[in-house]
């Protein structure tokens, strides 16, 4: 089985120069598939990702992500928000879905077409099965461990066979500290 690749998400308040800096320093570290960014900077950050190689999901309405030229768009898992988005975004381009830590809208998700669902792998299991774990057990579509992760983390999560995983937000901070997370997460994750 080969390791998870990143999925790195933008925080609301950071200049978008500052983002593509972190983002261009992350994808040298590392292996980025994907960047979630908030809508106020889509366009401003959209193309200089997908040139590095990166898939840019965009927080927010379907107008948001075209205007940008996003890959796609990220929900709340809904039935009804993932099945408006896909009728908005068509076939061509992703939805992803968060589910927290609810199998009940995970499953309403995958469903209703969601392309990725992303979990809040520190939530609560039911019965004692981390919910990360039963997805990759039970589904085919991808998921996002969502919670952001320490290398220190691994040793659980690795085990439950996420696709994707978050890398701390201290990576934001700058180039330096994005090229430092990241680096420290590919070791710990070992070859890819």
């Amino acid at each position: 089985m080969s390791p998870p690749r990143l999925f790195l998400v933008a925080p609301e308040r950071v200049a978008a120069d500052a983002l593509a800096q972190c983002i261009r320093a992350a994808c040298e570290a590392g292996d980025v598939a994907s960047l979630l960014v908030p809508a106020s900077v889509a366009r401003d950050v959209t193309a200089a990702a997908q040139h590095l190689g990166v898939a840019v999901m965009v927080s927010g309405e379907a107008r948001d992500a075209a205007r940008a030229g996003a890959d796609g768009i990220h929900v709340g898992a809904s039935a009804d928000n993932v099945a408006t988005a896909r009728g908005q975004m068509g076939k061509d381009r992703f939805v992803g879905a968060y589910a927290g830590a609810s199998r009940h809208f995970a499953m309403e998700a995958a469903e209703a077409g969601a392309d990725y669902i992303a979990f809040d792998q520190r939530g609560p299991g039911v019965g004692g099965e981390p919910i990360v774990r039963w997805w990759s057990d039970m589904m085919e579509i991808p998921c996002v461990a969502f919670s952001p992760v320490e290398p220190g983390d691994l040793d659980i999560l690795l085990p439950q066979k996420p696709d994707f995983i978050r890398p701390s937000d201290a990576m934001w901070q700058d180039a330096g500290e994005a090229r430092r997370v990241v680096s420290a997460l590919m070791q710990r994750l070992g070859p890819t």
